[in-house]
C-alpha cells in the first residue's frame, strides 16, 4: 500500500470458528485495513486471490481438516509479491520453517489477540513497502557501501556456536574502530547472557521500554540503556521468563527504530530460536550474521537457513556467513564448507582454544582481555569488513569461489557417513 488514504486490502483463508471471528472483527475495526473475502477453502484459493488482488494473504494452518502447507507453496509461486502470513497453532520451530520454506513473509502463533494481529500486518506491508521501494544504486551491496551497515543481527539456527560472544565482541571492536556509538542488543527475550558474559547487572532492561515502544525518543532510549566500562552501551533482556515471553514483534520492532536514532551501529544476538521476534530482528536489520561452525550439524542448519533466505525477503547481500572455531581439530576444511553452502564465507573466527571460555567466566570480551589472540584478531578483521568498503577483498573472494565450482572440491578421505553427510548439504 503506497497510499496513506488507501486500506491494505487482505484476503484469508481459515476455518470457521472463534479465529475467524477474531480475524474479522480485529480487520474491520480499522480503517487501514479492508477484509475483501474470507474462505474456509483451498479448491479455488489461486482464482479467490486473482480477483481479490491483495496486498496481504491470511493463511490458516489447516483448512478443511488438511494442512495448509501445500496451498501457500501453490500461492507463493503464482503470487511472489503478494506476502502471505501464517497463523500457527503452536511454538514449534520446525513447523515455522516448514511455513517460512513454502513462502510465507511471516507468522503468528495461535492464541494472539486483535492488536497483536494487527500490528503484524503492519509491520508486514512496512516491511513489503521498504523491498518495492528502489534502492540507490552504491547502496546494492556491502561492497559499495561508504560506511558500516547501522543495525546488525548475529543469528544461527544452531545453538553453542557462538553468537552471544561474537556479538559481543564485534560490538567493542567497532566501538573502538569507529569511535562512535554502538549499542549492543539482546534480541533473546529469555535466557538471555550478555549480562552474565560481560559480568554486568543493569537496573532497567528492555521491558522498561516495551510500555512506550509508540513512543519512544532519544531521551528516554538513553535513560534506559546501560553504560558498560569497555564503551559500548547495553539493552538486555529481563531476567523475568514471563516478562520476556510477552513481549510481542511490533513492539521490538519499535523499540529497534527508536534506538536507531539514538545509535550510530546497533550489534543484536539473535539467538538461534527461530519466530516471529526472531524475524522480526533480521528484517529490522542492514545485515545478518550467520554463524556457523566447522561440523555437520551446524552447517546442516546454516545450510537450511540460506534456503529460508529467499522466502523472506532478503536481498541475497543481507545474510553474510561467519566461519566460528575456524580451523578446530577434527573440524570440515573451508573449501568443503563453501561448497556445501553454496556461497563464501564473509569472515572467519579462529578457534580459542580455551581463550574464550576464560573470558566468558572472567566476564571481560576477549578483544579486551586478550588483544593478540587469534580470535580477537580475527573479530576485530570482521568489524573492519563491516565498517570499511574493501571491493578488493570482495573480488578475491567471488573469484576463488569460482575456481572452487570450476574445478569440483577436492577432499580427503573421509567416512562414508561423513561423505553421504556432505551430499545432502549440496542439495
Amino acid at each position: 500500500m503506497s497510499q496513506a488514504n488507501k486500506p491494505t486490502v487482505v484476503i484469508a483463508f481459515i476455518e470457521p470458528g472463534q479465529i475467524q471471528q477474531q480475524v474479522k472483527s480485529a480487520l474491520e475495526s480499522n480503517s487501514e485495513f479492508e477484509l475483501v473475502s474470507e474462505s474456509n477453502s483451498a479448491e479455488n484459493a489461486a482464482q479467490e486471490v486473482y480477483e481479490a488482488a491483495p496486498d496481504i494473504i491470511l493463511v490458516d494452518q489447516q483448512i478443511e481438516g488438511q494442512h495448509s502447507l501445500d496451498l501457500v507453496d501453490e500461492l507463493a509461486q503464482r503470487y511472489p509479491e503478494i506476502p502471505i502470513v501464517a497463523l500457527l497453532d503452536d511454538d514449534e520451530t520446525q513447523k515455522a520453517q516448514n511455513y517460512l520454506h513454502a513462502g510465507t513473509r511471516s507468522f503468528m502463533i495461535k492464541p494472539f489477540t486483535q492488536v497483536s494481529l494487527l500490528s503484524t500486518l503492519q509491520r508486514v506491508r512496512e516491511l513489503e513497502g521498504r523491498r518495492a521501494a528502489p534502492q540507490p544504486a552504491e547502496q546494492s551491496s556491502y561492497q559499495g557501501e561508504a560506511g558500516p551497515p547501522q543495525i546488525l543481527t548475529v543469528f544461527s539456527p544452531r545453538g553453542g556456536v557462538g553468537c552471544s560472544t561474537i556479538a559481543t565482541n564485534l560490538a567493542v571492536a567497532l566501538h573502538n574502530q569507529l569511535d562512535v556509538r554502538v549499542l549492543l542488543m539482546e534480541g533473546k527475550m529469555t535466557f538471555g547472557h550478555l549480562g552474565l558474559m560481560l559480568n554486568f547487572r543493569p537496573q532497567n532492561t528492555i521491558a522498561d521500554l516495551i510500555p512506550h515502544a509508540g513512543a519512544l525518543d532519544n531521551g528516554l532510549v538513553d535513560e534506559v540503556v546501560s553504560h558498560h566500562a569497555s564503551g559500548i552501551q547495553l539493552l538486555l533482556s529481563s531476567p523475568d521468563l514471563n516478562v520476556g515471553q510477552g513481549i510481542r514483534p511490533n513492539d521490538l520492532y519499535s523499540v529497534i527504530q527508536a534506538a536507531s536514532n539514538a545509535f550510530d551501529i546497533i550489534v543484536i544476538d539473535g539467538g538461534s530460536h527461530l519466530d516471529d521476534n526472531t524475524v522480526t530482528l533480521m528484517d529490522a536489520a542492514d545485515r545478518v550474521l550467520l554463524v556457523t561452525t566447522p561440523d555437520l550439524a551446524a552447517l546442516h542448519d546454516a545450510s537450511r537457513f540460506l534456503q529460508l533466505a529467499q522466502p523472506l525477503g532478503f536481498p541475497p547481500d543481507k545474510v553474510l556467513t561467519v566461519l566460528n572455531r575456524a580451523g578446530m581439530s577434527g573440524g570440515i576444511k573451508i573449501r568443503e564448507i563453501e561448497a556445501a553452502l553454496h556461497q563464501p564465507l564473509f569472515a572467519r573466527v579462529a578457534d580459542g582454544d580455551g581463550k574464550v571460555i576464560r573470558s566468558l567466566n572472567r566476564g571481560v570480551p576477549i578483544v579486551i582481555g586478550s588483544s593478540r589472540s587469534a580470535v580477537s584478531k580475527d573479530i576485530v578483521e570482521l568489524a573492519k569488513k563491516l565498517s570499511v568498503a574493501n571491493p578488493a577483498a570482495a573480488a578475491q573472494s567471488a573469484s576463488r569461489f569460482a575456481q572452487l565450482k570450476r574445478n569440483g572440491t577436492k577432499r580427503p578421505a573421509h567416512s562414508q557417513a561423513h561423505n553421504a553427510a556432505l551430499k545432502l548439504l549440496r542439495r
